[in-house]
């Protein structure tokens, strides 16, 4: 009987700890941003590029503007610099980043000289107080880019622009590319893709009706420069993906 009990007891116990809810705090940003890194881990450990569960305390979290933009008769893609933001989260809380729209080059490139965004508090229905800097821009291909390393000594206790940094707003640049790039960029989001990513992207690539099951930045990203190469970068991918 007293070993019975204590079964009883046992049980009782483990089922109140499996039931306890995940005591966590989110962070969402719309999709014309990214989530980049969280603590300088990859967005992706997370959560995803649009939104991640954190526990609470403090956290640093980098985003940037990121969306497929009219220039003339043109779509191309700008980039803003990623932007680190110091927040600090409560146990059951959910912020959101908040934006104005944005659809062409002119306004992009507008709001880029006095970033304009909010981060607000679901739970509470406030504006968030908050610290934000942002990596200085580079010339180049940005996927050589090592942004951790940079982001490291931008926030470092010595770094100048952390012991004199303000509370305003970044200065973001928009990172222009070219076609002669396609391939190279097609084969950076493929790589930066999850398992469902790439195989959703082979899908596509090999049907263009398809309809992909993910919606993420990296698929995203893929599909844009896959419609802007020409036929021997798209037969060059295809040669590269079957190796």
């Amino acid at each position: 009987m007293k070993v019975r009990n204590r079964f009883i007891a046992f049980g009782a116990l483990w089922c109140g700890f499996v039931t306890l809810p995940a005591m966590a705090a989110t962070f969402e940003v719309p999709r014309s941003f990214e989530i980049m890194y969280v603590d300088l881990e990859s967005a992706g450990h997370f959560g995803n590029d649009f939104k991640v569960d954190i526990d609470e305390g403090q956290h640093q979290i980098v985003v940037r503007f990121n969306k497929l933009l009219r220039s003339g008769g043109d779509t191309q893609k700008y980039q803003s610099e990623p932007i680190v933001l110091d927040l600090q989260f409560e146990k059951d809380t959910y912020f959101t980043l908040k934006a104005p729209y944005i659809s062409t080059k002119k306004q992009a490139e507008a709001n880029a000289k006095d970033p304009q965004f909010t981060i607000y508090d679901n739970v509470n229905g406030q504006d968030v107080d908050y610290k934000q800097q942002s990596l200085k821009t580079k010339s180049g291909l940005q996927n050589t880019r090592d942004y951790v390393s940079e982001i490291e000594r931008l926030t470092a206790p010595n770094s100048p622009s952390n012991t004199n940094a303000s509370s305003t707003g970044p200065v973001p640049a928009p990172i222009i590319m070219t076609e002669d790039v396609a391939l190279e960029m097609m084969q950076f989001w493929y790589n930066q893709s999850d398992d469902a990513t790439r195989k959703d992207t082979r899908i596509w690539i090999a049907d263009d009706m398809y309809k992909p099951t993910v919606a993420n930045i990296q698929l995203e990203m893929f599909q844009f420069w896959f419609n802007k190469a020409d036929k021997e970068a798209k037969k060059a991918l295809q040669a590269w993906l079957v190796e």
